[in-house]
């Protein structure tokens, strides 16, 4: 402290002596933290906890800034629901600031008449508090949302990152927190022992890189390998040898190729794993076909929706007919789902594909993996896919398209026509354009309209469609018919994102700008953000460990279809590895589709899509012969196995030669990484050999995880 206040025997004492007591203090220790500790604004505490779905709650803690020390003294509880965003995602930030406020106020007597001792209560403020604020800054809603901008002044304690339907995770920062010398002493004093341990080695490179120049004189370049690689090749190509002449070669069983498939009991899916114990197929089926939370139109299954105008065209001006145009054969091909998988427990060997960074196995399709066991899904990158069938329409027609400017369920078609036939039917059909122009070889959806369901304008014809999801983007409305159909028009300059297209010989499809359809698309506007679809169970005498969904969906950016089951009376999602440990023997499945008012996924129900199985505790995996180019007396086998616990597995390789058998001479292990084991296995053959196979047999115990083989070499020598 640099300033004191000196008291003196019988001194008259002063209120504001007092006041600088505090004050001299404070001045001081506001200097040493700036000039010690740090003269930014750092915080300790204000731990943010998550409470409930949009409940959070932040601690007690203390904020330094300016040499000024700011206190939270009781924790804060904040709901974030009205920052939710409505269909993609936010980035709220937890910021605190300082400011002084007058606390305790309470009665005190003041002296008004010196003489008399005269004296009135007063309510005055006893303390000055340094308080700690704390609120929430919302960043802006977004698929790829980003942090707010930050004020100067506040100080950003934590990231809450939100989705429609709540909290999604909570990010600290600790680039603010206040460093401790403890830690900082701790930090600096392993620098120095890493500093004494690496300095001798750091200083002998000079010396190491010349000795290493000197070894690698004459030596080849890669380069040159790579030339007498690609000469080699041209030779073996030139000789006509095959690819098995050779004594070296490897297997990642992505495939049986290298399998012999008649003497192996494993399954081989990119790795040798252990075959089924037990297996069944089940439907994905509705347990309750009268659910009043969804809608079912055939297979597909939507939550539970009113049909609401998302696009409409007016002003009636007239109409045109469709049968003045020429009669064509149309030939039309339509899209159909593609179908997700959703895979639990050990039915796939995803070290295999961490391993080697194979993500995309499948064109099309995308692997997104939760956790390292136990649950993966393959995604679609798009949502429909064309069938090979086509199908062929005759008579005239007429095209309308449309612009979508975000993404909706279509679920009905509004139609004026001034003039019907009650000898043909119309079929309505919504395609994809091409430059513009109706495609009907992308088609979407069709269907066909009986004469006895068409209203006369100025009726609306209300056609119900199977629901098919528009992404933004152009599309047309197509009628074919050999009827003499009229449809009402509006002017060409009522409606400017779309054209009026007829069909002729010359041009497919010509357009007309003067005129366009009078029509109005109707899409799902959803009752409920989330909603739960009851499916049939899933059982399995012996019990169940691993489940496979294969079944077609369509899961719009920013919603989710969660597949969950039911374990011991309560419902977890199958995200959640471990679960069926237990082996239950019936399993319930619900589906939980979540998104917003305007968005939902959809599932579709399919017959056989539901696999249920459990592992069997052994596997024998045999390959096809080894064919060499002459007779080796020394074989290396290198395996290479993940998930592999010496305590519950075993693990062994022997060579087939002929009718005998080769046991391996000597077996080493290296660890490869914390999760994968090599094992190298050399056999010795006496008089040598040019064929052999390579039989790897595995075993686990019962109650332990499955292991898999992903990768096999062997080279003769």
């Amino acid at each position: 402290m640099f300033k004191k206040v000196i008291f003196r025997d019988r001194q008259e004492l002063q209120a504001q002596d007092l006041n600088n007591v505090e004050e001299f203090t404070d001045n001081s220790l506001q200097a040493l933290i700036e000039d010690a500790v740090s003269e930014r604004a750092h915080y300790t505490g204000f731990g943010v906890i998550q409470q409930g779905t949009t409940e959070i709650r932040v601690e007690q803690g203390r904020l330094y800034k300016n040499g000024n020390i700011f206190v939270l003294e009781q924790a804060q509880e904040i709901n974030l629901f009205q920052y939710l965003p409505m269909a993609t995602k936010r980035i709220c930030a937890v910021v605190v600031w300082g400011s002084e406020v007058e606390t305790e106020v309470e009665p005190r007597d003041f002296l008004i008449d010196v003489v008399q001792g005269t004296t009135e209560p007063r309510a005055v403020a006893m303390q000055k508090l340094r308080l700690a604020n704390v609120n929430i800054v919302p960043g802006v809603e977004s698929a790829d949302p980003q942090p707010p901008a930050i004020q100067e002044g506040l100080v950003p304690v934590a990231y809450i990152h939100l989705t429609t339907t709540g909290i999604e995770k909570i990010e600290r920062l600790e680039r603010y927190v206040l460093p401790k010398l403890r830690q900082v002493k701790e930090d600096l004093v392993e620098l120095q022992n890493w500093k004494n341990l690496t300095e001798p080695r750091i200083s002998s490179i000079i010396t190491d890189l010349t000795t290493l120049s000197k070894k690698s004189d004459n030596k080849a370049d890669l380069k040159q390998v790579l030339e007498i690689a690609a000469d080699m090749a041209r030779v073996k190509e030139k000789l006509n040898l095959p690819n098995t002449y050779h004594s070296y070669d490897a297997d990642y069983f992505g495939d049986t190729s290298k399998i012999d498939t008649d003497n192996t009991t494993a399954k081989i899916q990119n790795g040798i794993l252990f075959p089924d114990a037990g297996r069944a197929v089940a439907n994905l089926a509705l347990f309750n076909p009268y659910d009043p939370n969804i809608k079912r139109f055939d297979s597909l299954v939507l939550p539970d929706f009113t049909p609401t105008p998302k696009l409409k065209t007016e002003g009636y001006s007239g109409d045109i007919s469709i049968s003045q145009y020429q009669w064509q054969t149309h030939e039309v091909k339509r899209y159909t789902t593609y179908t997700w998988q959703w895979v639990y427990g050990w039915n796939w060997n995803w070290y295999w594909r961490w391993y080697y960074r194979y993500w995309y196995w499948y064109y099309g399709y995308e692997w997104w993996w939760h956790g390292y066991w136990g649950y993966w899904v393959q995604v679609p990158q798009t949502e429909y896919r064309l069938e090979t069938t086509t199908h062929s329409i005759n008579g005239a027609i007429v095209a309308q398209t449309f612009l979508i400017s975000s993404a909706f369920w279509l679920t009905n078609i509004g139609l004026y026509f001034t003039q019907t036939d009650n000898n043909a039917p119309i079929n309505i059909i919504i395609c994809e354009t091409t430059n513009g122009k109706p495609d009907l070889q992308k088609t979407l959806t069709m269907t066909t309209v009986q004469p006895s369901d068409i209203r006369k304008y100025p009726q609306e014809t209300i056609i119900n469609i199977t629901p098919v999801y528009l992404k933004p983007g152009r599309y047309a409305i197509c009628f074919i018919t050999q009827g003499s159909y009229k449809v009402a028009t509006v002017s060409g300059q009522n409606y400017l994102q779309g054209t009026l297209f007829f069909g002729t010989d010359g041009d497919y499809f010509t357009g007309d700008l003067t005129k366009d359809i009078m029509f109005t698309l109707y899409g799902a506007q959803f009752k409920q953000a989330r909603t739960e679809v009851q499916l049939q169970p899933v059982s399995l005498a012996g019990g169940i460990t691993d489940l496979i969904i294969q079944s077609p969906a369509i899961v719009p950016e920013g919603t989710q279809l969660i597949y969950e089951i039911n374990v011991g009376g309560k419902w977890y999602p199958i995200t959640e590895a471990g679960r069926l440990n237990t082996k239950p023997d019936i399993v319930p499945i619900r589906a939980v589709l979540l998104g917003t008012a305007d968005l939902q996924p959809a599932l579709f129900l399919s017959r056989q899509s539901i696999i249920a199985s459990r592992p069997a505790t052994t596997f024998t995996a045999v390959s096809k012969t080894r064919q060499l180019s002459a007779p080796r007396t020394t074989i290396e086998v290198q395996v290479l196995v993940a998930n592999y616990d010496s305590t519950k597995h075993t693990l062994s390789c022997q060579l087939l030669v002929g009718s005998n058998t080769v046991n391996p001479a000597i077996v080493t292990t290296q660890q490869e990484d914390q999760n994968a084991v090599r094992f190298t296995y050399t056999f010795n053959i006496t008089g040598g050999t040019d064929s052999y196979k390579i039989r790897i047999q595995g075993t686990r115990t019962e109650d332990s995880q499955p292991f898999s083989v992903i990768e096999r070499i062997d080279i003769a020598y």
